[in-house]
């Protein structure tokens, strides 16, 4: 009853039934994330797999005979449709401004080949099982290895983190490897999206394709690199931290729309722009504040990403796991991820390194993974039942990467 008087009431107020609804759908989808991802945490698990989990419980009602359709909700609504977009572009804008490129020119040769090895053995994979079980061919496939070649910066940082193993040797490698993973996963992301939009497949179109991706990087940073450190000075002129959300902010979606104007995915310009920001410093009143960037660009981020995370779930069908083919798509997916990344580990050279270790630190799926999954389900590649077992496969290696790496923990 009060949902059905609840537009009345605001139209008699003077409030629009699409400000209600949208309202009461933000309260609700942000109040169970944060409960779900509590709770997750507690037990020991990432904060991401509840929020998750939230939108999953939010997207399945009518199996327990609630008729909410959220997956319809969040597709209708011009707000949630752009809030996904743009937590799309804060997230890959957070991952360039914790790349630190210079780091990762000094991690050397192990953790570029345990990132090579890591993207190229779950992309080959997931090609050939495609082949064989007859899912995944053409463009699809690409996506689907693609997916699995991301690796989850932060999940596995927080492990080592806590257990206070950050600086050892493995735990190097894995981190470099795993920032290296996600830029190489990145401009996969570039070529493949550029595919979609243009819809060419040609030899010439693809190394096209690729260059230009080069060539805006490179472009990017270069030109960023002479003009940033003359416009964080000018910005710094204020001296209020709130400016410095506004500027990120500004920065990571004008970079979006420049990738976009160069025929290649908005992500791509927002991840650019975290790696300008990443090497400069500035001020913020008499304080230096670049290792704060982060917490200043989070009061925006946090809620457009959970947003994100919640509409990710909302999306899986849980029925499609009914269908055995699925069931198979899952087991075999989830192998072929926890396979490759652990075998990555033994691309190390040098005594002192525990393989397997790194090997497990790099399994773990996580946001770059769900943004593979996100653009390729938004733009047809994945019908709903290949999205659905997608994000569980993304769910089951987060889980299961922890718990294999734990024990070798005591080994780095």
């Amino acid at each position: 009853m009060a949902a059905i008087l609840l537009p009345t009431v605001a139209l008699a107020n003077g409030v629009s039934e699409t400000f209600t609804r949208t309202s009461l759908l933000l309260i609700l989808m942000i109040t169970l994330a944060d409960v779900c991802g509590a709770i997750f945490e507690r037990l020991g698990m990432a904060e991401i797999l509840g929020e998750i989990y939230a939108g999953i419980l939010l997207g399945n009602l009518a199996l327990v005979g609630i008729e909410f359709d959220l997956s319809n909700l969040l597709r209708s609504s011009e707000f949630m449709v752009y809030s996904t977009e743009l937590a799309l572009v804060l997230l890959l804008f957070i991952v360039g401004l914790e790349s630190d490129m210079r780091a990762l020119l000094r991690v050397g040769r192990n953790a570029l080949a345990v990132a090579t090895t890591g993207v190229v053995m779950p992309v080959a994979l997931a090609l050939a099982a495609g082949a064989v079980l007859g899912f995944g061919s053409g463009v699809q496939g690409w996506f689907i290895g693609a997916m699995l070649a991301a690796t989850s910066v932060g999940i596995t940082a927080k492990l080592l983190g806590d257990n206070g193993l950050v600086d050892t040797r493995s735990a190097r490698v894995i981190l470099g490897a795993a920032v290296i993973d996600d830029v190489l996963g990145i401009l996969l992301l570039a070529v493949l999206a550029s595919v979609v939009v243009s819809g060419e497949f040609s030899v010439l179109s693809l190394l096209w394709i690729v260059a230009k991706a080069l060539l805006f990087f490179v472009g990017a940073l270069l030109i960023g690199q002479k003009l940033m450190p003359s416009v964080v000075h000018i910005v710094s002129l204020n001296k209020h931290s709130s400016v410095w959300t506004g500027f990120a902010l500004c920065l990571a979606l004008a970079f979006a729309q420049l990738a976009h104007f160069a025929g290649l995915a908005p992500l791509i310009g927002a991840f650019v722009a975290g790696l300008l920001l990443d090497d400069v410093d500035f001020h913020v009143g008499e304080a230096l504040q670049k290792h704060r960037l982060e917490e200043l660009v989070k009061p925006i981020s946090d809620i457009m990403i959970t947003i994100f995370f919640v509409s990710i779930g909302a999306q899986v069908q849980l029925q499609a796991l009914l269908d055995p083919r699925m069931l198979l798509l899952i087991a075999s997916l989830t192998l072929i991820a926890i396979f490759s990344k652990g075998v990555a580990g033994y691309a190390v050279r040098g005594p002192g390194f525990d393989r397997l270790g790194i090997g497990f630190g790099m399994i773990p799926r996580g946001e770059v993974g769900l943004v593979f999954a996100a653009f390729a389900f938004s733009h047809h590649i994945f019908d709903a039942q290949m999205y659905s077992a997608l994000v569980l496969v993304v769910l089951l290696t987060t889980l299961i990467g922890p718990i294999l790496l734990k024990p070798r923990l005591q080994r780095f």
